[in-house]
């Protein structure tokens, strides 16, 4: 007998980890994204824009054009992340950073772009909309920092560029200005996508210079695991970044 419960004892634990074993086949071995956000940083940003063709008036000031535009953006913070008990492990930077534990994570930002500008502008209205693409390269380094550990990566991607905004015309040197942006790349390990938007108001120096003042977002991701045709085993990033945006305008 007592052979015979020995024998359903270790049965039972056999058993049990085969249920383990296949429990954890079945979540695909997935880790815990890195998602990181900071609402409390100031955003600079530089574009300079060379007219072509007809220019109706001060290059500083709204109006209708073709112009090939040149920016460099940029944004730098941190924030904290937590990983429950329950979820899978973080993996970056060549380190695996297991559940449960805090996470700190400082990143730092840059894009910059190349495109061909069409703008109209309506003097009558003070009103106008305008159409941007070309090319672009996003840079983000990210570092994470664990109870007894720490990794950093810097990642990078080139892609295509997309934008669209409207104007409104404040006054006779200023203006209101929207603008969304989205940035893809073919790369699922470096910077594979980046959204922005910017809400903010112009004011003209003179005829070839300007100064920007508003509220701007960003949004980065690396695909990584998430990827269908990636074999990473690398954590998916997500770094958010708003806050108030500076800018100067140089127009030519």
């Amino acid at each position: 007998m007592a052979g015979r419960e020995v024998s359903v004892k270790i049965g039972l634990r056999l058993v049990a980890v085969l249920v383990a074993l296949g429990l954890a086949g079945c979540t695909g071995g997935r880790t815990t994204n890195i998602d990181v956000q900071d609402s409390s940083i100031v955003l600079p940003a530089v574009r300079v824009a060379i007219d072509f063709g007809e220019r109706p008036g001060p290059p500083a000031q709204l109006h209708t054009s073709h112009a090939v535009e040149l920016g460099v953006s940029a944004a730098k913070g941190s924030d904290t992340l937590s990983i429950a008990p329950s979820q899978g492990p973080v993996v970056f930077g060549g380190e695996t950073f297991a559940a449960p534990q805090e996470l700190r994570a400082e990143f730092d930002f840059r894009f910059i772009e190349l495109a061909y500008r069409y703008r109209w502008f309506s003097e009558r209205r003070g009103l106008g909309f305008e159409a941007l693409a070309g090319l672009a390269h996003a840079q983000l380094g990210l570092r994470l920092f664990g109870a007894t550990q720490v990794a950093a990566e810097r990642l990078e991607g080139t892609g295509v560029v997309v934008s669209v905004g409207t104007m409104f015309r404040l006054w006779p040197s200023g203006s209101l200005q929207l603008r969304g942006s989205g940035f893809a790349s073919t790369t699922s390990e470096g910077v594979s996508s980046v959204g922005r938007y910017e809400v903010a108001v112009e004011q003209a120096l003179g005829r070839q210079a300007a100064i920007r003042a508003g509220y701007a977002g960003w949004n980065i991701r690396s695909r990584r695991e998430h990827d269908d045709l990636s074999s990473s085993n690398r954590s998916p990033i997500r770094v958010r970044a708003n806050g108030p945006m500076l800018g100067l305008i140089l127009a030519f």
